[in-house]
């Protein structure tokens, strides 16, 4: 299963939607074959998932990592528009 690691950015303003899992728990999770990981701690924020997923599902702006508390956002080459 590929792994990529996120990117990190700073907090991201007011009014975007930040995803805080619990330690532990990564912020979303499925049954696909993609895990994307805190690029400075490499913790597993997103687990399993699938592009439908990351991508179609409910937007997000940053994934906060649970074990160091950076902000971390997805590669902006990971954008695929169809």
């Amino acid at each position: 299963m590929p792994q990529k690691d996120m990117q990190l950015i700073e907090k991201p303003a007011a009014g975007k939607v930040v995803l805080e899992p619990a330690p532990g728990t990564p912020a979303l999770s499925g049954t696909g074959e993609l895990t994307y990981r805190c690029a400075n701690c490499k913790t597993r924020l997103l687990d399993r998932v699938t592009h439908q997923d990351v991508f179609h599902g409910d937007p997000f702006d940053a994934v906060k990592c649970p074990k160091c508390s950076r902000y971390n956002a997805l590669p902006p080459d990971e954008h695929h528009h169809h």
